[in-house]
């Protein structure tokens, strides 16, 4: 049962920066489907890849069916690519890329996805 809150009082929540990562890990896991636009029986075929750069305070995550066979450089990508949207509540958030153009964009090379 939930409970109210009090009048005159309140409720806080304060996290340190690896629950904040769990926190937003868990729910890019629990939101696959809508996030990715992927089918719910294909959700548990595929794997995350995700990283946060703190200092830039920018997240990435790949989601993929390659299972641990992991080609993705998520630092270097978090580095190279530009943002895929300016909000999760978009439709167009995320961008296709084939394993072809991820590995030539860890490469060096350039395209209308990077910065």
């Amino acid at each position: 049962m939930k409970k109210k809150i009090p009048k005159n009082s309140c409720r806080i929540i304060k996290i340190s920066q690896d629950a904040m990562f769990e926190w937003i890990y868990e729910n890019m896991i629990d939101n696959m489907e809508t996030q990715f636009n992927v089918h719910r029986s294909e959700v548990t075929k595929l794997v995350l890849n995700f990283d946060i750069d703190w200092e830039t305070k920018e997240f990435i995550c790949v989601a993929h069916n390659h299972g641990f066979n992991n080609i993705y450089d998520t630092e270097c990508l978090l580095s190279k690519l530009k943002d895929t949207t300016n909000t999760l509540y978009r439709r167009n958030r995320y961008i296709e890329l084939t394993d072809e153009e991820v590995l030539a964009i860890q490469n060096g090379e350039e395209n209308e996805h990077t910065r």
